[in-house]
C-alpha cells in the first residue's frame, strides 16, 4: 500500500509540483558543485523529490490528507487503473 505521501505525489505531482522539484534539482545540484567541484552530490534527483514531496504533503490541508487517504484505500482494492499500462503489462505477465 502506498504511504501518505506518494498518494499524495500521485495525485500532485505532474500537475503542480514537478516543476519545482526539477528548480530544487538543479539549486541542489548547483550548490553542491560551488562547494565541491570535484565530488558527486551525495542526494540524486529522487531523494531530492521525497524530501520536496513529503514537506508538502505535511503542510497540506486535512482535506487533502482525506483525499490521498481515499486514494490509498482505492489502489490498494485496485492497485492499477484497468486502462493503465502497468494494468496490461501485469496481465500480459499472468
Amino acid at each position: 500500500m502506498l504511504q501518505a505521501w506518494q498518494a499524495y505525489h500521485a495525485l500532485t505531482y505532474e500537475k503542480k509540483w514537478k516543476p519545482f522539484v526539477d528548480e530544487a534539482w538543479e539549486a541542489y545540484k548547483t550548490e553542491w558543485v560551488s562547494e565541491n567541484p570535484t565530488e558527486k552530490p551525495p542526494k540524486n534527483r529522487f531523494q531530492i523529490m521525497v524530501e520536496f514531496m513529503r514537506e508538502k504533503f505535511n503542510n497540506e490541508t486535512e482535506d487533502m490528507k482525506s483525499h490521498c487517504e481515499e486514494y490509498r484505500q482505492a489502489r490498494r482494492e485496485t492497485p492499477f487503473p484497468i486502462d493503465s499500462e502497468a494494468a496490461r503489462n501485469q496481465q500480459m505477465q499472468a
